[in-house]
C-alpha cells in the first residue's frame, strides 16, 4: 500500500514538475514576444526621428528659422576666419 502511495506522489511531483516547466516556457515566449515588438518599435522611432533630424538640418528649413529670428547675412566685415 505504501509503495503505490509513493509512486502516486514520484508520478504527481513529474506531473507538477512537467507542468510548471510548460508553464515558464510560455512566460518566457510572451516575454520574447513582447521584447521583439519593443524592438521593433524602438527601429520605427529611430527611422522617424533621423527623418526629422535630416529635415531640421536641411538649408531650406535653416534659412526658415533665420527669417523667423529675423536674422541676416552677415556684411564681409562681420565674418571672422579661425586658423587651426
Amino acid at each position: 500500500m505504501s509503495k503505490k502511495i509513493f509512486l502516486v506522489l514520484i508520478f504527481l511531483s513529474l506531473a507538477l514538475l512537467f507542468a510548471g516547466s510548460r508553464i515558464k516556457v510560455v512566460q518566457l515566449g510572451y516575454e520574447v514576444s513582447r521584447l521583439k515588438s519593443g524592438a521593433a518599435e524602438m527601429v520605427r522611432n529611430n527611422s522617424l526621428l533621423k527623418s526629422k533630424a535630416a529635415e531640421m538640418q536641411s538649408t531650406g528649413k535653416l534659412a526658415e528659422w533665420a527669417l523667423k529670428l529675423e536674422m541676416t547675412t552677415p556684411a564681409a566685415s562681420q565674418v571672422l576666419f579661425i586658423k587651426e
